[in-house]
């Protein structure tokens, strides 16, 4: 017969507390988020309100469509705007802004706003989904995130909306506007313009289009944090030095994809080639943003150049920024990981960065992150080689599984051809890449964070 003192250990231990405080960690608690409303989209487009052909979308594909929404990828199996009705792309539209924002972020902001105490909890799972370093402000960021995604998708549709009353009659421009003004601020690259799904390809010479597209996918790819950064602090010096590494980043990326496809695609036919000098530049610079975790095209990308196709992988790959509605493996990581390289280059035992120390644990990340995606792409590549490997070539997977991780959502054409293996492969990309890699694989791995108080010699490995 156990003690008092035994009963309450053993219900601490094994009872619903222990269960919430060491299985339900905010990492999981994210996951199991996502994974619920990825569940109920499904069922949702499973209703025969949401396909204009009732019964024809499958369970494979509503989740793979549901999971494309929640993770704001855009890679499709059915055209949206000839298979979906407007009841499917309202769903599909949720979804997104859901998955966009956060669906912790969401849930906090309505208790702020009913003034109810946010807990411990679900404080730190909004820090683990924000890449927050700490709980300072947190009441204040999640403020600054609804008004900024309310502001610039209101100011988005708008501009939008005014821009499309030129192709489309009034009702359906504002419809239109709405939108693509949340699929592109939530770099998810959805489109109902087209019944064909070719994107953006029949606004390739209206540059107003494109800019303001590729200014809300810039607003919803650097990170609440930035935004926030700039606005209330408007002097360089100022700000933090995470905004200080994020837009040089961000800016040279950018530039570096515009000149390599510019360069690359300037006399391509099946692309470019029959442009004017001005939208070949303006789409030069749409197709590096779009890359960088979007997924709107103003052009074929089966009909890139190799080199301009390699580029695309490479910017989707590296992705945006923390903190904000986009993928990759994220532009600060390239930068740590880049800015250790010449640190050690050079025989240096600190990494300094603007009087600051990168620390060892930042570094250790950045590589963990770098080579869990090499390691989900090789073995996602190697699987749906030997789900479809007769019908598609490596290259072409390799671009599908880098999009789908990233949450990009370009595509060479590929996926809507996918058998369902493939399908479901792509899936879990999607749910991984959204998730982030180091968050999903730590899950799985349990632990105590504390540090060990044994200290082991080093080992002298040969490199």
């Amino acid at each position: 017969m156990l003690t008092d003192r035994e009963e309450e250990t053993m219900n601490g231990k094994f009872g619903i507390r222990y269960i919430a405080e060491r299985v339900l960690t905010p990492i999981r608690l994210i996951m199991l988020s996502f994974a619920a409303v990825i569940l109920i989209g499904t069922a949702f487009l499973m209703i025969p309100a949401s396909t204009t052909s009732p019964g024809s979308l499958s369970f494979v594909d509503a989740l793979f469509t549901a999971t494309s929404a929640t993770c704001v990828t855009g890679l499709v199996v059915q055209n949206l705007n000839t298979d979906f009705t407007t009841f499917g792309q309202v769903v599909i539209l949720f979804l997104v802004q859901i998955g966009g924002l956060g669906f912790m972020t969401i849930s906090s902001s309505v208790y702020l706003l009913i003034r109810h105490k946010v807990s411990l909890r679900k404080r730190l799972s909004m820090t683990e989904e924000l890449s927050h370093e700490g709980m300072d402000d947190l009441k204040r960021l999640t403020f600054d995130i609804m008004k900024m995604t309310a502001a610039v998708e209101l100011s988005g549709a708008l501009l939008l909306s005014l821009a499309f009353s030129r192709y489309y009659e009034p009702g359906t421009a504002v419809w239109y506007g709405i939108f693509h003004s949340v699929m592109a601020f939530c770099n998810a690259g959805f489109d109902i313009t087209s019944a064909e799904g070719t994107s953006y390809s029949m606004f390739s010479s209206d540059p107003f289009v494109l800019i303001v597209t590729m200014i809300l996918i810039v607003l919803g790819g650097i990170g609440f944090m930035v935004v926030s950064d700039v606005v209330r602090t408007r002097r360089w010096r100022r700000l933090k030095l995470h905004t200080k590494i994020v837009i040089p980043m961000t800016a040279a990326l950018i530039l570096i994809g515009a000149v390599g496809i510019f360069a690359a695609e300037y006399d391509n036919p099946e692309t470019m080639g029959g442009m004017s000098l001005g939208d070949k530049i303006v789409n030069a610079f749409f197709q590096s943003v779009t890359s960088r975790t979007a997924g709107f095209s103003s052009f074929s990308q089966a009909g890139m150049t190799n080199f301009s196709q390699s580029l695309t992988i490479v910017l989707m790959f590296i992705g945006v920024c923390p903190g904000s509605t986009g993928g990759g493996i994220k532009a600060t990581t390239l930068f740590v990981l880049l800015v250790t390289v010449y640190a050690s280059l050079r025989h240096k035992k600190e990494v300094i960065i603007d009087m600051h120390s990168i620390g060892k644990e930042t570094i250790s990340k950045a590589a963990t992150v770098f080579t869990l995606a090499i390691v989900v792409a090789a073995v996602s590549v190697m699987a749906l080689n030997i789900a479809c490997g007769d019908e598609f070539s490596t290259d072409q997977l390799l671009f599908e599984q880098v999009s789908a991780y990233a949450t990009v959502g370009l595509s060479l054409d590929v996926t809507p051809n996918l058998n369902t293996a493939a399908k479901l492969i792509i899936t879990l990309n999607m749910y991984m890449g959204r998730i982030g890699s180091f968050g999903f694989f730590m899950a799985f791995v349990s632990g105590s964070r504390l540090p060990s108080k044994i200290k082991y010699p080093e080992a002298g490995i040969v490199l």
